[in-house]
């Protein structure tokens, strides 16, 4: 849910109580999908102290480090990649239309979750209540850091030269039956889904 402009001061927009308590429960959302801090903090504009204190808090231990995803060509190297990466591309897209960014993605991944549950086993699942919150970020296809990168990386948009501005593509399988979405290369000729090509 959008908010109006409000005033500026020291160059930061001043957010409004029920903005920042709002924030909040998005970041906790995020939190329980295994979001690492800086991913947090970068999406919601929290300070990274605030966001260290609340992974505590929800999680009751620190969040992950280590490097942020830069490659592109991970999403690619499975089939199960490919499909999820497609289908977190098009509900964050969906939920962007009316949502601000970092609550688009936390719905997005949330979906992503439900939706991808049966991979997930349900010892993985926090309290084996709700499989979009699980333990540990290896407990899905694609962790929520790689799911913000490419989210973020992914445009349809072209350069002055015609090729795309991001070298991935969502395509739809060309066997009738099947249909499917996946992720591909913009130099990649495939036409049908991995499992179809088989």
């Amino acid at each position: 849910m959008q908010t109006p402009e409000s005033p500026r001061r020291a160059g930061k927009p001043k957010r409004s109580k029920e903005e920042t308590r709002q924030i909040v429960h998005y970041a906790e959302l995020m939190v329980k999908m295994r979001a690492r801090a800086c991913v947090i903090s970068e999406l919601t504009g929290l300070p990274s102290l605030e966001v260290r204190d609340l992974w505590q808090r929800v999680a009751g231990r620190s969040s992950p480090s280590g490097q942020q995803p830069n490659d592109l060509a991970w999403y690619l190297k499975s089939s199960r990649r490919r499909f999820h990466s497609a289908l977190i591309v098009q509900l964050y897209h969906q939920a962007l239309q009316d949502l601000p960014a970092y609550a688009a993605m936390t719905n997005a991944y949330y979906h992503y979750g439900q939706i991808t549950a049966a991979s997930a086993p349900r010892s993985s699942w926090i309290d084996g209540a709700d499989p979009s919150f699980r333990g540990e970020e290896r407990d899905y296809e694609v962790p929520f850091s790689r799911a913000n990168y490419l989210c973020k990386a992914y445009t349809n948009d072209k350069l002055a030269n015609g090729r795309r501005k991001c070298p991935l593509v969502i395509k739809s399988c060309r066997n009738p039956s099947c249909q499917a979405l996946f992720m591909s290369s913009e130099d990649e000729v495939r036409e049908h889904c991995t499992v179809c090509a088989k």
